[in-house]
């Protein structure tokens, strides 16, 4: 199986890689692994949607994958979902596409600037429709997520983001992965681990080494079965 690994940054994939044996770098995004059973490419795009969508959009223009996993952290909207508990987000959308009339927000599909057939994105986000169907996988909590330029880190900016979004759990790159998968027809699946609440910024409280031992604990399971 020739599999593509996605995350924003090495350290967040690091104790996976390193079981993975010698690598082969293409480029300094671009990493290439030969186990007994698979070949599996990493690619580092580096933090937000837009160095995801370029990068990931190159790849995937020039190589064929059986399947795609996002791999990360995320910080948790909804508080009942235990810091560092690994997620499978199954819907995601752009928080601040849209635009603000006065103290209003209006969505994308409010501003008449998307139709229900502009698949895969839907009016309310996009569906991953292509989930890989696994074991650990489906398993796993499922969530809707949410995909931002600015983390929220404000009381104010975090009281109006829920006043307009019902998503679970917020990232960086999530949507963007899960668009250009779903425009190429590759079977994917977005796993997260969350590292912190979203709330006003205090890192004191974040739990990072633990998002990442149980999110590259699940990437050596779901490989090994």
């Amino acid at each position: 199986m020739k599999i593509l690994l996605v995350s924003a940054t090495k350290t967040e994939i690091a104790q996976f890689t390193d079981v993975l044996g010698n690598p082969t770098w293409v480029n300094k995004h671009l990493v290439k692994y030969q186990n007994q059973h698979h070949q599996i490419d990493v690619l580092i795009t580096g933090v937000g949607m837009v160095f995801t969508t370029f990068y990931l959009s190159i790849i995937l223009a020039n190589n064929a994958y059986d399947v795609a996993i996002n791999a990360g952290v995320a910080g948790a909207i909804d508080k009942n979902i235990a810091l560092g508990r690994v997620v499978n987000v199954m819907d995601d959308y752009f928080y601040e596409l849209g635009a603000e009339d006065g103290n209003k927000w209006l969505s994308i599909g409010e501003l008449g600037l998307l139709n229900e057939d502009d698949l895969p994105y839907r009016i309310d986000g996009i569906f991953n429709n292509m989930l890989i169907q696994t074991p650990q996988i489906l398993a796993l909590k499922q969530v809707k997520g949410q995909t931002v330029n600015k983390v929220h880190g404000n009381l104010a900016s975090i009281e109006t983001m829920k006043t307009r979004s019902n998503a679970q759990i917020e990232s960086m790159e999530g949507a963007a992965f899960l668009y250009c998968c779903l425009q190429y027809q590759l079977p994917n699946v977005q796993v997260r681990a969350i590292s912190n609440y979203v709330e006003q910024r205090n890192k004191a409280n974040w739990e990072m080494p633990q998002a990442i031992n149980n999110l590259n604990d699940f990437l050596k399971k779901w490989l090994n079965n």
